[in-house]
């Protein structure tokens, strides 16, 4: 549920958190991606579990990223069978700002939480989470809590 004039806010665990940014740098220069399960309660979107998945583009692997549909499917199932869901995903952005591109954009679905992580040189990272609720609508900036939950 979204609040008119109250920006979403995500949180997550700093280990899970911390996960990411390790994923991110270790595919750097290409971008990686995951899958975030987690549930909404209280209005407060909440993150349980990260999980990596390869980036099956090879032929732009260091500016696109794509995910199998049986892998998110398989993810959602085991989720689903846990009282969880899939909230979101994540990707990097190699030696790129953390927004979401054209291309996100177009590709994103409404509702799920993007998280994204540019990496400059392998080393400095920056993160920001992204969401949409509407077809039409542009990408509104998510707050992200990290701590222990």
């Amino acid at each position: 549920m979204f609040f008119f004039g109250k920006k979403s806010t995500i949180s997550i665990p700093t280990p899970i958190y911390d996960q990411i940014i390790e994923h991110a740098k270790d595919e750097y220069p290409h971008e990686c991606c995951g899958v975030l399960v987690g549930n909404n309660m209280g209005g407060v979107r909440k993150v349980f579990e990260a999980h990596r998945v390869a980036n099956t583009n090879k032929e732009r692997a260091h500016d696109r990223y794509v995910i199998e549909p049986l892998e998110i499917n398989i993810i959602d199932k085991c989720a689903r069978a846990t009282g969880l869901e899939v909230i979101g995903f994540y990707h990097s952005h190699p030696d790129h700002p953390d927004r979401p591109s054209e291309f996100d954009r177009e590709m994103g679905q409404p509702g799920y939480s993007y998280f994204i992580v540019a990496v400059k040189g392998g080393k400095e990272v920056s993160v920001k989470s992204w969401i949409f609720t509407e077809d039409n609508e542009p990408f509104k900036e998510e707050a992200i809590k990290t701590g222990i939950f």
